[in-house]
Parts: structure tokens; sequence; C-alpha cells
């Protein structure tokens, strides 16, 4: 098949996605998969995606929720309701390598893109489905959102301040993370159809991936019983490492073991701390939480953001200062590793977005072609892929299909 311009050459370039997924896991997995140079094709239906519509909007009235993850990729509309326009989605995956989607079983039986079924029709198609809960079980064929699986997978019970209730991750991470771990699975799954010539059913979901996220809070239940607590900005089972308030802003900070406690009390100048017997492991500051905590607070509470970031890592101890996202996006470290990256806006103008978390190669890491419009490239989609004639095209047009 071929390559625009804009991919030739990257890793990926050669490979051809169509993407019927919404919101932002499966969306996500697609702009990575776009990143790498592979033609992806978003298919929405009508009415578009419907984080089209979420806030913030951009000046030109395109959803920053929508371009952060739909760089990369040519857009078509198609009323998968419609047989019509089921039967032009199957003409795509004809002439396609991947398939992604994130309808709930139910509906994907319903529009004719159950999975299974299409494996029968396709052999060669790798088949990403994204759910809520998992693809087996009672709950298979539930909706959900990242909130809701950082509250039914425990994450939340364990995020806030101690004395305060459970409170939300600021960035929908469940729901990134499960893009994430989707395009691992299609990259494992096209690799294993380069040895045997067959594609394979490759399953994601919002529950999976926040059980996952657990990591040692979950096996520390599994093994001990021991539940996380709420420590804000710090951890449970660490002390001191936390946010502390400075003069004119805010560090963390702390021991992550004996040896860095032992680091930091020399670099804030606190001998008693080093040399007090009951301190010098992490379980016996544990005992003592709130009194080191309270310490600290009142050592930091005397310097500079600066004056503390100096004499810490002169100390060997790590520390950063708590930006905002405005800080973090303009700090010389993020944009040397190209993570705000420009693309052709189409009006004359560039528009800047979060760059790929990985890289492979010199580059290009990203690719060059800003999310689509909706339906903005129907008829070379529908000519190119499908194979349709500008009549039929104007035809289907005219019933709403596309």
């Amino acid at each position: 098949m071929s390559d625009s311009p804009a991919n030739s050459g990257r890793p990926l370039s050669g490979v051809r996605v169509i993407d019927v997924s919404r919101v932002l896991a499966g969306p996500l997995c697609g702009q990575m998969l776009a990143d790498m140079g592979a033609d992806v094709i978003k298919v929405e239906a009508p009415n578009g995606d419907e984080n089209r519509q979420w806030a913030p909007i951009a000046e030109d009235g395109e959803s920053c929720n929508f371009m952060s993850v739909n760089r990369g990729k040519r857009g078509v509309t198609l009323n998968l309701k419609d047989p019509d326009g089921r039967q032009v989605l199957y003409s795509l995956l004809e002439q396609a390598d991947v398939l992604l989607h994130s309808f709930l079983p139910s509906t994907a039986a319903a529009l004719g893109i159950e999975p299974a079924a299409l494996r029968e029709c396709y052999p060669q198609l790798v088949i990403c489905s994204i759910s809520a809960f998992g693809a087996q079980g009672e709950l298979a064929d539930r909706p959900g959102y990242d909130a809701l699986l950082q509250a039914f997978s425990g994450i939340m019970s364990f995020t806030g301040e101690r004395d305060g209730g459970p409170v939300r991750s600021g960035v929908s991470f469940v729901d990134m993370t499960t893009g994430i771990l989707a395009y691992s699975g299609v990259l494992t799954a096209l690799m294993g159809r380069a040895q045997t010539r067959q594609g394979t059913l490759v399953h994601a979901s919002l529950l999976e991936t926040a059980v996952f996220l657990l990591g040692y809070h979950g096996v520390g239940w599994l093994s001990t019983g021991a539940l996380p607590r709420r420590e804000g900005s710090g951890l449970w089972h660490l002390v001191p490492y936390q946010v502390f308030a400075c003069r004119d802003g805010e560090v963390l900070t702390g021991a992550l073991n004996d040896a860095t406690w032992r680091r930091l009390c020399r670099a804030v100048g606190r001998p008693n701390l080093e040399n007090d017997p009951d301190l010098a492991t992490n379980a016996g500051r544990l005992a003592r939480r709130d009194e080191v905590i309270d310490e600290f607070k009142r050592i930091f509470a005397g310097g500079t953001v600066a004056e503390w970031i100096e004499r810490l890592e002169a100390g060997g101890v790590p520390i950063a200062p708590l930006h905002t996202i405005a800080q973090a996006l303009t700090h010389p470290q993020s944009l040397a590793n190209d993570m705000v990256v420009e693309v052709d806006s189409g009006n004359g103008t560039p528009l800047q977005l979060l760059g790929t978390g990985f890289k492979v190669g010199t580059g290009p890491h990203h690719s060059p072609r800003r999310p689509p419009r909706l339906g903005e490239h129907a008829d070379e989609i529908l000519r190119e892929v499908a194979g349709l004639s500008t009549d039929r095209i104007q035809a289907l047009r005219e019933r709403g299909v596309v």
C-alpha cells in the first residue's frame, strides 16, 4: 500500500490503521501509530467524536481534547448504523492492517464489527478492542470513563490529603495509559503477524490498566494485607518525601532511602536529625512521621525554591520545583526533548501540540499532519482506499451516510 510523503521512511510507514475509537484511549493509540508513520484513518459518526465538544475550545473552534490525541490522521465520517456505511467500512478494512475500536460488545455486534466475526472475514487484520471493564465478566458491556475506573480500581481510595476525601488525579492517566498499552499490544500483534501472516485480537481496558498500575500497592495487599493511606503529595511508606512550601514556591524532595536521609540532613544543615538513632531508618521515621514532616516544613519555609534546589542538588538529594503546566511546557528541558511540537494549522499559523513520549531513531518523531476536521478527507479516502466513484460518494453524502 502507498505511503504519503509525510509518512515515508518512518518505522510504521506502509501500515494502515482504521481508527473508529472515540474519546482518549483509542485515539491516543492511533496518534502514536500515526507519529511512527502509519496511515491512520479516523472514522467518526456524522456528528463527530464526542470529545470534539469538550472544553477547552481553541480559537478556531476545535476542541483541545480532540486535538491532543488525533494528530497525524486523515478523517472521514461514516454512519455505521446504515448498511451502506458498514459496507464502506468493510471496504476500508480490506486495505487495512489494524482496526482500533472502543465500542461496547453489544454495540459492536449491532454495528457489524464484532471482533470475532471480523477475524473470520479479515484474517490478516489486527483488531484492537478497547473497553472500560474488560472483554470478559459480567461488567464487560458496561461503559466507563477514566474517573470511574480510578474509583473502581481502588486508586482513588489512597489519593488525596490524609484528613480529606479521595481525589481524582489531575490527568486522565488511566485513559492515556490504556492507549499506550493498546499501542504496545498492536505492535506486538504486528510483529507476530510478520511471522504467522495472520492477524489477531488485542484487548485493552481501563480496568486492566488501572489494576495493573496499582503496582507495588496491589502486591503489598496481596502479600501482607497492607492498604495504602492517603498522604497528599507524600507516600504512606516513606518519610520524608513530599512537597514542601518555600518562601516563593514549592519543591518536592525527600529521602527514598537511609543514605539519602543522611545527605538530606546535611544539605539542610540539621546534624541533630542525622545523628538521632531513632530516625536512622525509614521504619523509625515512619513512627515519628508527623514530627519529621513538621520539622522539614519549618526548614524549607526559611528559603527560596532556587536556594533549596542549589543546596540539595549539591548534596546529592533529588529535588524538583512544583511547576505549573505553563512552566513545564516552556522549560528548556521539555523543549530540548521535543515535547512541544508544531504542525501546520491549515490557516497559515503553526499549531502547537504535545510531542510523543518516546523517540525512535533520529526523527522525525511526530506526524506533521494536524488533527483532521470532521470528515475533512472523506473524498480522498473513499476514492483511494474504499475504491468508490465520485458519483457513489455523492450519493452516500446526500443520504447522510458520509
